[in-house]
């Protein structure tokens, strides 16, 4: 040990590495003195390279701050200490950190036997130290910058003997770098502490903004030097750390308030894949109105990016009710299979089976509805079937007049009231579309021949559907939940409360019409008359409503049931004309008996709901399982015993881990450039398809229903000439209110969309600043002012303060010195500044672009790399200046290239207004 402690220190200062000095001196044996000398040794000398004269010149950048830490104050506690020092840190401009530290906890072994050393820490700046790079692969990434620039500032802090307190002592007081003036934006200095950790969870919780979360904390605190990046970056931590809680926190919650749920889990894990609930009082109403369930898939309700399926219901007062929800893994013909076998759990009797089930066009859910309810006639909303149809006939189709002729004929079709006028009008429609037989093949093959009887009035009017043909009534009862819930991605606690809320609302309604349809006092006039008398009361106003509409069809029916067609009798269980005009013949009242008993049942529990055996019993299946358990071995019956204890205790199921939000990066793309997709788009418009899709097949021996393979189409895409489709790579939406132009502009500028109001007063400056020559171009010192005086809003804006569009696309590429492309179905066109010359590099050129939707509305557009430009606006090249009409030369061939799209077709020019 004396042959060790004798090695003299210059025999270390030649290792470069700290750590590996301290690892080699703590091997040998040597005591803690000797490294304190060594790090001060190599600290002085560190700061002594950083000094040196380069090239003859003295770069001197150090700042001495030893004064400000020279003291000989005794601090109760390490953390004394360490708060002194920082806030004198904070004070001169520059973060420290804890570079090494040792406690007595920490201490080795050899360390605590010899008694060698005390506990001490040692700080340093944040901008000690050297960037040491990937040690992987030094080629993977770019290092664009690094505070790191081996600052030698040093602190000691050392425990007294017999815990007396701590000290400090400045080891190297200097810096190599200046230091900052503020701290704002530092990425140390703005670290949230344990008390602001919690505020800002606690504001997170209740949904406040980032912005918001943000001004709190400065109000607590004046001296915060938080960013709003870490305050994102903070709520993100927060909704990780939950992201375990969230499945069993919802069985809780439906546990406690004794709901009716089931889920499963993934085969050979403890995670949870499907779960299915609903209402007490909903199996109620399903008991009672079971004759028609719409069901469909909403997304973008939860934290967990779920996928929710809603099955809701028709009362007899015509008010949707929600009969229950399921969160399946993905929307494949498995999930929604196990999800409808515990919807047809909570049907008592076969009986009771509903009669009508309305569905979207998703093949995997049709495909479940056929394997669950067989006997049930499966309906496709005819609403989402336009809109493919609308859409398709929108890409093949370029004349509006010929697509409004083909829509038109398709309407009729689709109307056919019988199967010979279907034959009929279906042969019209196919001479309509022989001129695009691409879009003729594509309406028989995807609807008319597999899905006709699902959708065409002749087939849908033989069933009792209670008019609902569409999937509009649970649409609305997503919309109602998503508006309840503000955020997309809610935590299950929340979404719970809002959808026990929207329930709640819902069965006061219903009760509140039940109660009006049994009063006898307030009696609609139409239906105070003898002619009613048996059924007031007694059948819902609705059903009343529906028999005086068809009432009104009795002078021109008669008793002829060839001319009634009796469709409301089929489709509603009402008296149709032909019947109304006997019970009228005879001075017959309606009798009771009339009405179908959807439309008698006015409560809750239902008329004839459970007449036999009105009261459940487990006990069969109790002595069965009993039985069974008896039967067991030891392995069978640890199996059955588990599984009946996770019916018993809900609590002790695992925690499901949430599945990962997908990102993906578009080719080229600069890093952090982030697409998300969509998947409520498929809501509204589905895919254009001709393939069969293997992932959604039938799980049943039965044949499976007619699928094509979806792919993604751009939204909006149906409203530009199908020509330019292949050029466009991407369609944005901004907000539909009366600045939609203006936000798309400010959008495409980089200046975010809700600039627009920037925008509007940068086009109100240029007006002003070059009034005359805008006078030339537009004609009149008058239409100036009439624009100028457009681009001044209050709080709404009247339809004179829409963008319109070619005036204000001179303006604006004049005022940003940028090409502004206007696209859209009627009119396409170039603006170009009226002054100035361009860049030299057309790399240096500023590319916007906006098109002009359904007649009322603007939206970004994001064109392809050297896409086809339309040709320049009419007026440009008579009023711009001569040094600006190199312009329009660095486009010319992507013009012709756009001009040859369009052999036929004469460019005119149109003004575009945006209506919202």
């Amino acid at each position: 040990m004396q042959e060790s402690n004798s090695l003299s220190l210059p025999h270390f200062v030649v290792l470069h590495n700290a750590k590996f000095a301290v690892f080699i001196m703590g091997c040998m044996g040597l005591p803690w003195p000797i490294y304190w000398k060594y790090m001060e040794h190599r600290v002085i000398k560190s700061f002594q390279e950083v000094s040196m004269p380069i090239d003859g010149a003295i770069i001197d950048n150090s700042v001495d701050c030893t004064d400000a830490f020279h003291t000989t104050e005794v601090f109760p506690s390490r953390e004394a200490m360490l708060d002194w020092a920082r806030v004198v840190a904070k004070e001169k401009g520059f973060v420290l950190i804890i570079l090494r530290s040792e406690t007595s906890a920490k201490r080795s072994i050899r360390s605590k036997r010899c008694n060698i050393g005390k506990t001490f820490v040692i700080l340093g700046c944040d901008r000690s130290g050297k960037y040491r790079g990937p040690y992987k692969n030094a080629l993977s990434r770019k290092v664009n910058s690094t505070r790191k620039c081996d600052c030698p500032f040093r602190l000691r802090g050392k425990a007294l003997k017999k815990g007396e307190g701590w000290v400090v002592k400045v080891m190297c007081g200097c810096h190599n770098h200046e230091l900052e003036e503020t701290l704002v934006g530092h990425p140390y200095a703005g670290r949230l502490s344990a008390e602001e950790k919690s505020l800002v969870d606690e504001m997170t919780k209740k949904m406040m903004t980032p912005k918001e979360i943000l001004l709190t904390l400065k109000d607590h605190n004046m001296d915060n030097v938080t960013t709003i990046k870490q305050i994102y970056n903070a709520r993100q931590a927060y909704r990780s750390s939950q992201k375990g809680f969230e499945m069993q926190q919802l069985l809780n919650l439906l546990e406690r308030n004794r709901c009716v749920y089931w889920h499963r889990k993934v085969d050979d894990y403890d995670v949870i894949r499907d779960i299915f609930w609903t209402h007490p009082d909903a199996v109620k109403l399903l008991g009672t109105f079971n004759t028609v369930l719409i069901i469909d898939c909403t997304y973008k309700t939860n934290r967990c990016q779920l996928p929710l399926l809603e099955i809701v219901g028709v009362t007899s007062t015509e008010l949707t009710f929600s009969v229950a929800f399921a969160f399946v893994e993905s929307e494949q013909a498995d999930n929604f299979t196990w999800a409808l076998q515990k919807l047809r759990g909570l049907i008592l009797k076969d009986d009771d089976v509903p009669q009508v089930i309305v569905t979207n066009t998703d093949f995997a859910l049709m495909n479940a509805v056929q394997v669950v309810f067989p006997s049930s006639s499966n309906l496709l909303c005819r609403f989402h079937i336009n809109k493919n149809v609308m859409a398709n006939c929108n890409s093949i189709v370029h004349s509006k007049e010929q697509q409004d002729l083909m829509m038109d004929a398709w309407d009729v079709v689709v109307n056919s009231p019988n199967e010979g006028e279907y034959m009929q009008r279906l042969a019209l429609f196919e001479r309509v579309c022989s001129d695009f037989p691409i879009f003729g093949d594509y309406v028989k093959k995807a609807w008319l021949i597999p899905h006709k009887e699902k959708f065409v009035t002749a087939w849908t009017n033989q069933v009792l559907h209670l008019g609902n043909t569409t999937t509009s009534r649970v649409e609305v009862a997503h919309s109602s939940l998503k508006t309840l819930l503000l955020d997309s991605k809610v935590d299950m606690h929340r979404y719970w409360d809002v959808m026990s809320n929207m329930i709640k609302l819902q069965h006061t309604g219903i009760k509140t019409s039940f109660e009006k349809s049994i009063d006898v006092v307030e009696v609609e006039h139409m239906h105070s008359t003898p002619f009613y008398a048996k059924l007031v009361g007694y059948v819902s106003r609705s059903a009343l409503s529906h028999i005086t509409d068809e009432y009104d069809r009795v002078k021109i029916v008669g008793a002829d049931k060839s001319v009634c067609g009796c469709t409301i009798r089929t489709t509603h269980g009402l008296p149709c004309a032909c019947e109304l005009f006997r019970y009228n013949t005879m001075c017959q009242q309606i009798p009771v008996e009339a009405i179908h008993l959807h439309w008698r049942k006015l409560n809750f529990g239902g008329e004839g709901m459970n007449d036999e055996g009105s009261e459940l019993s487990l006990q069969p299946e109790i002595d069965a399982l009993l039985k069974r358990f008896l039967e067991l071995d030891l392995a069978g019956k640890i199996i059955l015993k588990a599984k009946l204890r996770e019916l018993a205790f809900p609590d002790t199921i695992p925690k499901c881990p949430l599945p990962e939000e997908v990102r993906t990066r578009r080719r080229g793309s600069k890093r952090g450039r982030m697409i998300k997709y969509d998947s409520s788009y498929q809501e509204h418009v589905d895919a254009l398809p001709f393939a069969h899709d293997s992932t959604s097949s039938c799980p049943s021996s039965q044949n499976p229903v007619y699928e094509y393979k979806r792919r993604r189409v751009l939204p909006m895409i149906d409203q530009f000439p199908v020509e330019i489709h292949p050029f466009i790579e991407d369609i944005i939406d901004v907000k539909a209110d009366s600045n939609c132009g203006y936000r798309a502009v400010a959008a495409q500028l980089g200046m975010g969309e809700e600039s627009w109001a920037l925008v509007r007063q940068d086009l109100i400056r240029e007006l002003q600043q070059w009034q005359d020559s805008y006078a030339k171009l537009f004609g009149s010192n008058d239409r100036v002012a009439q624009l100028r005086q457009s681009l001044y809003v209050g709080k709404q804006a009247s339809m004179d303060k829409w963008m319109t569009i070619p005036d204000m696309g001179y303006v604006i590429a004049s005022r940003y010195n940028v090409v502004l492309v206007s696209l859209s179905l009627k009119e396409s066109m170039t603006f170009f500044p009226l002054r100035g010359r361009p860049p030299l590099s057309q790399s240096s050129h500023r590319l916007v672009t906006i098109g002009f939707v359904h007649n009322c509305h603007f939206v970004q557009v994001v064109l392809k790399a050297e896409s086809a430009l339309p040709p320049t606006a009419l007026q440009w090249s008579r009023y711009c200046n001569a040094e600006s009409r190199s312009w329009e030369t660095s486009y010319v061939s992507r013009m012709q290239q756009f001009r040859s799209l369009f052999p036929q077709k004469e460019l005119d020019h149109v003004d575009i207004t945006g209506i919202n």
